[in-house]
């Protein structure tokens, strides 16, 4: 192969090969493209796959840094890097403005830090407003409230039934101390969004509310505060909250909730000296709840 000649026609990108090494690249390209066994077109600047147009120049710059051996796998993960990013572009288009497209998507999460369209429950734990796209999961923005044009109220609601409607979980009761504690899990990272419906789960409301814990976002814990019984659920709980939250996977936080409606107060956990699981009773649970069980 004339490599003099070939350089001389090298893309003003390739310039940063020697005309031998432009051709090692273009050869590792193809490789990797023949291996997907899908079509595509090699241009001077771009391949284009999938419905995706690829750069050259940014799988040139990742192999022009690594040794001639690795330029095969470098390719690799760049194409592969930029193909699922105009994966994810396009599930996005395919929702941004379009609320009827949007609604089954919309999903309430539970995270340890603020998002765009969040609010913060309590200990730290913010629901956000999200939307579970195939590929990914990405906070709603204030452009697509805008764009949908529907109260903040009812995406909050419809948020909450989808996930209540496609969460797969499994529900455990477990008897402690002569009461019950429902323990919920699954696979999907909404899990512990189901701590805004808890009080669905329990049946009739109590005077005193209920506990509840997110460990992590695959794990939620919940009783309803009846009698003096329910203070040994809670030591349970809190035991069961820290080991979880410590164990992962997805924790959230270690600590208890006592919840009343939409409004909750943190019991906070903690392992104390002797390494047990300890909760710290707020003066208003004490007084509103111990109290008077």
């Amino acid at each position: 192969m004339d490599f003099a000649a070939l350089a001389a026609r090298l893309p003003e990108w390739g310039r940063i090969f020697d005309g031998q090494k432009y051709a090692a690249f273009l050869e590792a390209v193809h490789s990797v493209l023949d291996e997907r066994a899908e079509a595509y077109e090699l241009h001077d600047e771009f391949a284009r796959i999938a419905g995706s147009d690829v750069p050259l120049l940014p799988l040139a710059q990742l192999c022009s840094s690594a040794p001639q051996a690795e330029w095969r796998e470098c390719v690799r993960r760049g194409l592969e890097e930029r193909l699922a990013a105009d994966k994810l572009g396009r599930e996005l288009d395919e929702l941004r403005g379009d609320f009827a497209r949007a609604r089954p998507r919309l999903k309430m999460r539970l995270q340890t830090s603020p998002a765009i369209v969040s609010a913060e429950l309590a200990g730290g734990v913010h629901a956000a407003l999200v939307l579970d796209l195939p590929s990914f999961i990405t906070p709603v923005r204030q452009a697509d409230l805008a764009a949908w044009e529907r109260p903040a109220s009812e995406l909050v609601a419809l948020a909450l039934e989808n996930v209540k409607a496609q969460e797969q979980v499994e529900l455990k009761p477990m008897e402690i101390a002569g009461t019950r504690v429902f323990g919920v899990s699954g696979q999907g990272p909404f899990v512990a969004s189901l701590v805004l419906a808890a009080d669905e789960l329990l049946g009739e409301p109590t005077p005193f509310g209920v506990l509840v814990a997110v460990p992590s976002a695959h794990i939620l814990l919940c009783h309803s505060l009846v009698d003096r019984r329910s203070l040994r659920a809670l030591e349970a709980m809190a035991a069961g909250a820290l080991q979880a939250f410590e164990s992962g996977p997805s924790p959230l936080v270690p600590h208890l909730f006592w919840k009343r409606g939409d409004r909750f107060v943190t019991l906070p956990v903690r392992r104390s000296e002797e390494g047990k699981a300890q909760c710290d009773l707020p003066r208003e649970f004490d007084e509103q709840v111990v109290e008077k069980l």
